[in-house]
């Protein structure tokens, strides 16, 4: 069934996607990257992975929109970056599961959450200028946010369970 739903929002996200879109940024507006740092890491192999290739996705993201890329190809790295936060989530809920991390819910809540922020891109970039790069800059945020205070905690219950090699 979740399997289901998200492949039934994947399918709308791609809908949104296709239409035309201006998602240039206003004239001087200029959106910033999040950079990835070791400290970061959550002592799972897999999941550190996947958060470093989340921070690659969402700056290469911020450059196309930054560098006025062609619309088609900023849609295309939205969608990759869409494609894989759900790669990584399915990843992350099913080794919570699996090791039965007691605030399993809660942090699938935060996933769902930030799928519907993510969704809400598409919109402020049609806005440009300052709601679009306010959009950008909490999404940057969550990304370090979520990861050191939250999947810190899930690290820290895989290597307690170990866990740390599981993907």
């Amino acid at each position: 069934m979740r399997r289901m739903k998200r492949r039934l929002d994947r399918e709308t996200r791609e809908e949104t996607l296709m239409q035309a879109k201006t998602m240039k940024p206003a004239q001087h507006a200029r959106w910033e990257a999040a950079a990835w740092n070791p400290s970061y890491a959550v002592g799972n192999d897999a999941i550190d992975a996947d958060h470093e290739r989340l921070f690659a996705l969402f700056n290469e993201f911020v450059a196309a929109v930054n560098d006025n890329r062609a619309d088609s190809e900023i849609q295309g790295v939205l969608a990759e970056l869409l494609e894989y936060t759900d790669y990584h989530f399915d990843r992350e809920e099913r080794l919570m599961r699996e090791f039965d991390y007691p605030d399993y819910a809660d942090h699938k809540a935060m996933h769902d959450a930030f799928v519907a922020q993510v969704h809400d891109v598409n919109s402020a970039l049609d806005a440009g200028g300052e709601k679009g790069a306010y959009v950008l800059s909490v999404l940057g945020k969550w990304l370090t946010g979520h990861i050191l205070h939250v999947d810190a905690k899930v690290g820290t219950w895989l290597k307690e369970h170990n866990a740390a090699k599981a993907a």
